[in-house]
């Protein structure tokens, strides 16, 4: 189960990774809060993965293999420290 995303934290400012991280996953959007990944405001930027019927199974399942493919390669970034999920309360 998810509410749609996965989020991430990138450095902000660093144009080149971002262009790599949209390389990989070119649905990503930025938030501006620390979001539940924690990020550290404004050294970093809360960036969202989505989860929605492109990437899932069904709504709100279980990713297909191509999305898992671009989750892994973003979590295998140095500069990622973890990716979790979206619950809005």
């Amino acid at each position: 189960m998810n509410d749609g995303s996965l989020e991430f934290c990138l450095p902000s400012g660093d144009a080149a990774l971002l262009a790599r991280v949209r390389g990989i996953a070119p649905t990503i959007r930025a938030g501006s809060s620390r979001g539940r990944a924690r990020c550290d405001v404004p050294a970093e930027t809360l960036y969202f993965f989505p989860t929605g019927d492109a990437e899932c199974s069904a709504r709100h399942g279980a990713l297909e293999d191509a999305a898992w493919d671009q989750v892994c390669r973003i979590a295998a970034l140095p500069e990622v420290r973890e990716i979790v999920p979206t619950w809005y309360e």
